[in-house]
């Protein structure tokens, strides 16, 4: 009877196949456009736009054009706190109960960090996904990067950034307030094809004709600064690079630049980078490969010879762990590259935010602070070296949180695994709804910096919100702060965070005292158009991302819109700002 059936289905099957072809096609589209989606997928009832739950396409496509992030606020605006992404991921937003579950809880990492690995797909504490092999790294090298070892003197930390900072604070005097070495390196912006010298020439620098206070690009410079730092710190101080001192040989920072620019092929589309990058971008990553392996050759034959107790360089700690050659090496391109890049775009929009006319009144703050606590420099030379006294400035510390809140130099998402059972509660279901394991979740630290009952005018740069308000008490203000810095993570958050968020603190806030307390700035008028505000009649335009916001691109707000990417850099690869005596 059965082999009947058989035999008869058989027949009907080959006599009838275009139409039971299309019968089963449509079946198919039926269950993977309307039934699974709607009826059996456990997050069906996330809200969020239909072409999410059926296809990765969007998410991959509008992070493709650079403008995830904004698209991702935008969903959390009009559907809630939880939203999908894809038919396997969530972002969740509104409550910081989220951040502790995710990061401090620690979910494992998503796949996406895989293809953060370097030189021929070496593993690297940042790319490793699973929590005990990640733990087993930061074992290794975690006491190098604390706090107490980059303030104790019997490091070299201290000095090496104490040094730079120094290298730096010259570098703005000769380029830009005395005018003696004018920037023409960056004027051209031979490797910035966004830059505006690379678009017009020469013609645009110093068309005031200034002899003195000529605009300097600080981006490229605290690019400099950060990466001098970062690889004497990582190689040894004679090891490390010293664009700081050598102009001509800071294009390796744009060239990394150039490279970093392809972050959604490098991390999410790994096997079309060859087809996406063509020959400029292929060049330019095989001559900054070229250049860090000549870098870490160096170091290898260069040893440092270590006085007392002092830490040995992260190179030499590796390799006592067992990690050798690119093993190691992958660790250290991890370190330098994403650190340098980080600490120049906080710098960069620190600095911008400081210039603004708008901010006047901030910059003068800052620099009444730091002469009250420090006096006037003596010299030039002067600087302010004392660690302990700066942490103590409640407005330079003011400033740098509120940099990292509205300038976050990652505001994209870090996305996690739900690797144990997870509930949610979403408006309309009658309890909470369990995450499948092995779902994508992760917090938006663009969001969720921006929660308007925390961080009220959440789009303008408010350095005041850090501090205590006329009228409120301790109590109330230490409750407010301590209620701020849960939905903060421009560094991430738990075990996972920045490795290296003591040495970028630090060096931000000795970069920043030291130049205010030296020198005033304002943007350069011959790169843009800047835009003025009354401060007590209107607040500036809201800050944003991505380059559907960037307008004409002539005025500098529209040239500092951020990138809409997980690293964020102005769109202009550029920041020119004039320096003076004060």
């Amino acid at each position: 009877m059965l082999a009947q059936l058989v035999y008869l289905l058989y027949c009907y099957v080959t006599s009838h196949f275009v139409q039971v072809q299309t019968l089963l096609i449509a079946v198919l589209g039926v269950h993977y456009f309307i039934v699974y989606p709607f009826f059996i997928s456990s997050l069906r009832h996330v809200p969020g736009p239909y072409v999410n739950r059926i296809s990765r396409f969007n998410a991959l496509n509008k992070q493709r054009k650079a403008h995830w992030i904004e698209t991702v606020n935008n969903l959390h605006s009009r559907y809630g706190d939880v939203v999908i992404l894809a038919p396997n991921e969530i972002s969740v937003n509104g409550s910081s109960q989220y951040i502790h579950d995710i990061y401090i809880k620690n979910f494992p990492k998503s796949k996406f960090y895989e293809n953060f690995r370097n030189h021929g797909f070496k593993d690297n504490i940042f790319a490793s996904l699973e929590n005990d092999r990640h733990l087993r790294y930061k074992k290794i090298i975690v006491n190098l990067y604390s706090k107490t070892a980059i303030f104790h003197p019997k490091n070299q930390t201290r000095q090496l950034i104490c040094d730079k900072t120094g290298l730096l604070i010259k570098d703005i005097y000769t380029s830009s307030v005395s005018g003696e070495r004018p920037d023409y390196i960056n004027a051209k912006s031979e490797y910035n094809e966004h830059g505006k010298g690379y678009l017009e020439g020469l013609s645009w620098f110093n068309r005031s004709k200034r002899e003195k206070s000529l605009g300097i690009d600080v981006y490229s410079l605290f690019g400099s600064f950060a990466i001098d730092v970062i690889s004497a710190f990582e190689l040894g101080q004679q090891n490390g690079t010293d664009f700081l001192s050598h102009p001509e040989d800071r294009y390796m920072v744009l060239v990394h630049r150039m490279v970093a620019g392809m972050g959604f092929w490098t991390t999410l589309m790994p096997k079309f980078w060859n087809w996406a990058a063509g020959p400029k971008i292929s060049k330019a990553a095989e001559m900054l490969e070229k250049w860090q392996m000549g870098l870490y050759r160096r170091a290898e034959e260069n040893v440092p010879t270590l006085s007392g107790n002092e830490n040995k360089t992260t190179l030499e700690t590796l390799k006592l762990s067992g990690l050798t050659n690119k093993n190691a090496y992958s660790f250290l391109s991890d370190n330098i590259f994403a650190g340098h890049e980080t600490t120049a775009i906080q710098l960069t929009y620190l600095t911008y935010e400081l210039s603004r006319p708008c901010h006047a009144a901030k910059q003068k703050r800052l620099q009444e602070e730091l002469r009250q606590a420090f006096g006037a420099p003596l010299s030039k030379e002067s600087l302010i070296d004392d660690f302990e006294a700066l942490e103590k400035l409640p407005y330079l510390n003011a400033l740098i949180e509120e940099n990292g809140r509205v300038h976050s130099s990652i505001p994209g998402a870090e996305p996690r695994v739900v690797d144990r059972p997870y509930f949610i509660a979403l408006p309309g279901q009658k309890g909470p709804i369990q995450i499948p394991l092995g779902t994508t979740i992760s917090v938006l630290p663009y969001a969720v910096h921006r929660q308007p009952d925390i961080f009220p005018e959440p789009n303008h740069f408010v350095p005041e919100r850090w501090l205590q308000y006329e009228n409120e008490s301790a109590q109330d203000f230490k409750a407010r702060i301590t209620q701020q810095h849960k939905y903060m993570m421009p560094f991430g958050k738990g075990i996972r965070m920045c490795l290296g968020m003591q040495i970028a603190l630090t060096e931000m806030k000795v970069v920043l005292a030291n130049l205010y307390w030296h020198y005033g700035s304002t943007i350069d008028r011959d790169w843009c158009d800047v835009v003025d505000y009354d401060p007590d009649t209107k607040l500036p335009a809201p800050i944003l991302l991505g380059a559907r916001n960037r307008g004409n691109n002539r005025t500098d707000e529209e040239k500092m819109v951020m990138y809409d990417t997980y690293t964020s850099r102005p769109l202009n690869d550029e920041c020119w700002l004039q320096w003076h005596e004060y």
